[in-house]
């Protein structure tokens, strides 16, 4: 497999020794690096083909097939790992998901959860359910009606070669068996689920791993104060790129091919 030659881009927190330390002067900065091909993989978080908010759904379509197919497919062709992560309760709906798979994913926990705090605190029962949200009933009707349908985007696979994860336990083992350090992301919410899921790209940083977004494979759950101008969306690649690195898909594709 070819190295893949990229330029990173990165957020930087602190302005140049000759300016005031002010943000007005924080500005993005570059590095140049050679990832081994065989050291990389493509995680494609919660790429689902059916999602509550219509406008993301939309957005998110779009994104998948202009941007994040063509990156999947140049991942194939390089001989890349591609994974999916497309949730818990999704994943189990693919056969691949059990390559990896460990006896809490399968079975179901083998020890008791947390003692602290208690399972009537984190579930928001008895005394503690006046702290529960209120329901809303789009959401009642999309757990009920649509989740249980819910599956990855048809145009990204998953392929048989392809893997697919449910849990972070479940990506380290993979990462471990094969090898993988450089972790390049993709999908879907940039403020929800990629940074947050025990797949995303925060806790695998807390493993230790390289994590890449492609910066333009993803978009952010607006907001009304957020929706004209992407500022979530913008948010959430600074937000990343504060530790770790980003590109677009373009560059990478072109590095998949050795350009």
């Amino acid at each position: 497999m070819p190295d893949l030659n990229i330029k990173v881009r990165y957020s930087r927190e602190l302005s140049d020794p000759e300016l005031p330390c002010h943000e007005e002067h924080f500005t993005h900065g570059w590095m140049q690096w050679t990832i081994p091909a065989e050291q990389a993989g493509i995680v494609l978080v919660d790429c689902w083909d059916q999602h509550p908010v219509e406008t993301h759904l939309e957005r998110g379509g779009q994104i998948a097939h202009d941007k994040i197919l063509p990156a999947v497919e140049a991942c194939r062709k390089a001989g890349i790992t591609v994974v999916h992560a497309p949730s818990p309760q999704t994943a189990r709906r693919y056969p691949q998901w059990k390559a990896y798979a460990g006896d809490e994913e399968l079975f179901g926990p083998v020890v008791p959860g947390p003692d602290w705090p208690t399972p009537q605190m984190r579930n928001r029962q008895e005394e503690y359910q006046a702290f529960t949200r209120p329901i809303e009933p789009r959401r009642e009707q999309w757990l009920r009606d649509v989740l249980p349908q819910r599956k990855i985007m048809d145009l990204l696979g998953p392929e048989p070669e392809d893997f697919v994860i449910a849990t972070g336990d479940q990506l380290h083992r993979l990462c471990r068996d094969r090898g993988l350090f450089h972790l390049f992301y993709a999908g879907f919410a940039a403020n929800i689920c990629v940074q947050r899921r025990d797949y995303g790209v925060w806790p695998m940083m807390d493993r230790g791993y390289n994590v890449i977004l492609l910066r333009d494979c993803t978009t952010a759950i607006e907001m009304a104060s957020t929706w004209e101008g992407m500022w979530l969306t913008h948010a959430a690649v600074l937000n990343i790129e504060l530790r770790g690195a980003s590109i677009t898909s373009d560059e990478f594709i072109a590095a998949c091919r050795g350009e």
